[in-house]
C-alpha cells in the first residue's frame, strides 16, 4: 500500500484482491515496434500475471487490450489475441522472416527459443489469448519443417539447445493440457527432442533437465533405446550440475575461510602495531622526563 509518508510499503491483507474485484479489462500501453506480446517476456509477466489475478480473485476472464500508440497520429486499442496473431504472422508463422533468421548465429536461433517460452507463458496466464492453431503451427512449422528452409540442420549447426528448448516447450504445454496435440504430434516431437539430446548432449534449461515430470512423458513416446540413451545424456549433464554445485559451495568455503584468516591476521598485526606505538611512546615519555630532570638540576 502506498500513500502517504505513513503508509508507505505498509502491507494490508485483502486489499489487492478488493481492488481487483470488480476489475474486468486490463490495458497495456504499446509505442514500440520492437516488442510485442511474443517476443517480450515482460509482457506476458505483468500483463498477463494482472489477468491470472483478476481471474483467481473473481473467477472471470478479463478482457484485454494493448493501447497502441505506434502510429502516434492513429493511435488505437487492439485486442490481445489480435495482437498475439497479427505478430505470430508476420514472424515466427513467416517464412520470409524465418529464412532471414536462420542466416544468423546462435543468438538468432534463441530467439526463436524465447518465443516458444513467452507462448507458453500466456498460455498459463491467460489461456484463451493462445488457440491450438499456434501450436499447430508451431509443429509444422520447426518440427515437420513446412516450407522447406532446413530447420533441423541449420539448428544442430548453430544452436541445437535452442531447438532442445521449443521442443520441450511444445512437449510441456502438451503435458499440462494447454495443447490439446495429437499422438502423433507428440511421437514426432519426442523423437526429435531426444535425438538432438543424445547427438549434442542437453542444454540444460528449467524445461530441458530440471523438469522430471516432463523427461517421463518424453522417454514414453520413443523407442526404449532412444529414451535410454536420452536417459543417460541427462543423467550425465545433472550430475555434472550437481558436482559443479558442490565444488562451488566447497569453493565459497574455502574463500571465506581465507578471508577469515585474512582478516583474523590484519586484526593481529594492528594490534601488534598498537602494542609498539604505545611501548615506543611510553620510552619517548620515560627518556623526556629524565632529560627535563636532567636540565633541571
Amino acid at each position: 500500500m502506498y500513500g502517504g509518508d505513513k503508509d508507505w510499503g505498509d502491507f494490508k491483507a485483502g486489499i489487492f484482491e478488493a481492488a481487483l474485484l470488480n476489475a474486468e479489462t486490463v490495458v497495456q500501453p504499446r509505442a514500440s515496434n520492437t516488442t510485442g506480446p511474443l517476443n517480450l517476456d515482460h509482457m506476458y509477466e505483468f500483463m498477463g500475471g494482472i489477468n491470472l489475478a483478476i481471474r483467481k480473485v473473481t473467477g472471470n476472464d478479463a478482457n484485454s487490450y494493448f493501447n497502441d500508440f505506434r502510429n502516434s497520429s492513429n493511435p488505437r486499442m487492439q485486442e490481445l489475441k489480435e495482437a498475439i496473431g497479427v505478430e505470430a504472422n508476420a514472424t515466427v508463422f513467416n517464412p520470409k522472416y524465418i529464412k532471414e533468421m536462420l542466416k544468423g548465429e546462435a543468438t538468432s536461433m534463441e530467439t526463436f527459443a524465447e518465443t516458444f517460452r513467452n507462448t507458453y507463458g500466456w498460455n498459463v496466464m491467460k489461456p484463451s489469448a493462445i488457440d491450438k492453431q499456434i501450436w499447430d503451427t508451431y509443429f509444422d512449422v520447426y518440427v515437420k519443417d513446412q516450407y522447406k528452409l532446413g530447420i533441423r540442420k541449420t539448428f544442430e549447426d548453430k544452436n541445437p539447445y535452442a531447438l532442445q528448448e521449443m521442443t520441450a516447450v511444445m512437449l510441456e504445454t502438451a503435458r499440462k493440457g494447454y495443447w490439446k496435440a495429437t499422438p502423433e504430434q507428440l511421437r514426432a516431437m519426442a523423437k526429435l527432442h531426444t535425438e538432438l539430446v543424445k547427438d549434442h548432449t542437453a542444454g540444460c534449461s528449467g524445461f530441458v533437465c530440471d523438469n522430471a515430470k516432463l523427461r517421463t512423458f518424453i522417454t514414453e513416446k520413443v523407442a526404449p533405446e532412444l529414451a535410454k540413451a536420452y536417459e543417460k545424456e541427462i543423467k550425465e549433464v545433472r550430475e555434472v550440475k550437481v558436482e559443479e554445485k558442490k565444488n562451488n559451495v566447497v569453493l565459497k568455503k574455502e574463500e571465506q575461510n581465507k578471508e577469515k584468516q585474512a582478516k583474523k591476521r590484519t586484526e593481529i598485526t594492528e594490534k601488534s602495531n598498537a602494542i609498539w606505538w604505545i611501548g615506543g611512546l611510553f620510552v619517548l615519555l620515560i627518556l623526556g622526563f629524565f632529560a627535563w630532570k636532567k636540565r633541571k638540576n
